[in-house]
């Protein structure tokens, strides 16, 4: 059959067994190596050639399609598609998928979605795109009313940059979940590139594994005060710094779990990263296994008075060799504070009042695990944490401790942490307690201690 002269070409590296499509039911005409593919209309699902001689294949789509979900999905060997690939079809809603996997897919056309104005989702339209080198600046121009761009550009990663005014006009959008994640020869980000996105609430995981990006524009969410969540948005990078005004401008941020989670080269924390955060109640890995991290600044949490979760923090953090006495004072609504310093094996001294005013606080489950250089830990640390009901792990492997253990004094009697039981009105009983001391054989109420706390 002849193909239509004036239609643009898909093309195709050539060889064996080559998928052109993975939704054949999408299709009115597939055209290669001269021959139609598409006999009786009813062809459905993907569609692989034995042998394809001309890299240059004609599809054309059926009339009045509006959803282009995985199309193309998997098809490994299609290298570039012609700019009025989907110029026919205004009505389309979705490219979900679109492109997913295509590794071989090199560019991508700047009118490719110019005539498609009611697009709501480019969710993983272009993930797995591993030869794509660059984003045209217009591509998304004309899709004023999308409200997803979740893993559009997931593992590209050939991609060193982005354009700055690639989502200008998409106001609509709500979520940049995971949008360039594992992009990881991305080596910047430019200041205004959510300047014009004010619905986005979540950038969850948006640059997680970006592991070659070393800093972040200080207005980067300067226009996106509808943020809640930050959760591993800058997990895995090469950060070693970050801008102190960098969430500024976001107060309805509820979410820091993992935000700068195992950015190895991060030196410093600005100490008033989260002042204009009020509303956050998670701080969970937020800064897990950032392990050049000397110091945390006093106030660091200051003006977080809703957090209820401190869980993972600082784990891993094995160079901070101090903790500020305040760090906590303004959090009276925590409840966990497991694994919070776990492995933070320079930590040589813990304040005596760390958690004088953590009153909620129901858990201590690993908090200094393997914090070897630890020599001794305050008699008072837990007098204002009686609602502790898990101890398991707490001191594990801090061999080098010496002194008591903690313990509060009631009516003229030390009473320690493995004694609370015993006082039920001024404790809750520790129901989890398992080895907690374990290896801290140089504590001088060491044999005292029961064996279901070592």
């Amino acid at each position: 059959m002849k193909q239509n002269m004036t239609q643009e070409p898909i093309v195709y590296q050539t060889g064996t067994y080559v998928k052109l499509i993975n939704k054949a039911e999408y299709c009115k005409s597939i055209i290669a190596d001269g021959k139609e593919l598409i006999v009786t209309g009813n062809e459905s699902g993907e569609l692989i050639v034995p042998e394809l001689k001309d890299p240059k294949v004609y599809i054309t789509f059926k009339e009045g399609i509006t959803n282009f979900s995985d199309v193309f999905l998997g098809c490994i060997k299609l290298t570039s598609v012609p700019a009025n690939l989907f110029a026919n079809h205004p009505n389309a809603t979705s490219f979900s998928g679109a492109f997913f996997g295509c590794m071989s897919l090199k560019s991508i056309p700047a009118g490719l979605f110019a005539n498609n104005r009611k697009v709501t989702d480019f969710y993983s339209t272009f993930f797995g795109c591993t030869s794509l080198a660059a984003i045209p600046e217009n591509l998304f121009a004309k899709c004023s009313e999308v409200t997803t761009f979740s893993t559009t550009f997931h593992a590209c990663d050939a991609l060193t940059s982005i354009p700055e005014n690639l989502f200008a006009n998409c106001p609509e959008v709500t979520d940049f979940d995971d949008t360039f994640s594992s992009c990881r020869t991305l080596t910047s980000i430019p200041e205004k590139l959510f300047a014009n996105n004010p619905e986005v609430i979540s950038f969850n995981a948006t640059f997680v594994i970006c592991s070659t990006l070393e800093s972040i524009p200080e207005k980067l969410f300067a226009n996106n005060p509808k943020v809640t969540d930050f959760e591993s948005t800058f997990r895995f990078t090469a950060l070693t710094s970050i801008p102190e005004n960098l969430f500024a401008n976001c107060p309805a941020v509820t979410n820091f779990g993992g935000t700068f989670s195992k950015c190895k080269a991060l030196i410093a924390v600005p100490k008033g990263l989260f002042v204009h955060n009020p509303k956050v109640t998670d701080f969970e890995q937020t800064f897990e296994g950032c392990s050049a991290l000397t110091a945390i600044p006093e106030k660091l949490f200051a003006n977080n008075p809703e957090v209820t979760n401190f869980s993972l923090t600082f784990h891993g953090c094995s160079a901070l060799t101090t903790i500020p006495e305040n760090l906590f004072a303004n959090n009276s609504a925590v409840t966990t504070f497991s694994e919070t310093f776990y492995d933070c094996t320079a930590l040589i001294a813990i304040p005596e009042n760390l958690f004088a005013n953590n009153l909620a606080v129901t858990s201590f489950n690993f908090t200094f695990y393997g914090c070897k250089a630890l020599t001794s830990i305050p008699a008072n640390l837990f007098d204002n944490n009686r609602k502790v009901t898990d101890f398991a792990y707490t001191f594990y492997g801090c061999k080098a401790l010496t002194g008591e253990s903690p313990y509060t004094m009631i009516d003229g009697q030390k009473v320690h942490l493995y004694e609370r039981a015993n006082y039920p009105e001024q404790f809750t009983a520790p129901e989890n307690s398992d080895r907690c001391f374990y290896g801290c054989t140089g504590l001088t109420d060491y044999s005292q201690i029961p064996t279901d706390w070592l």
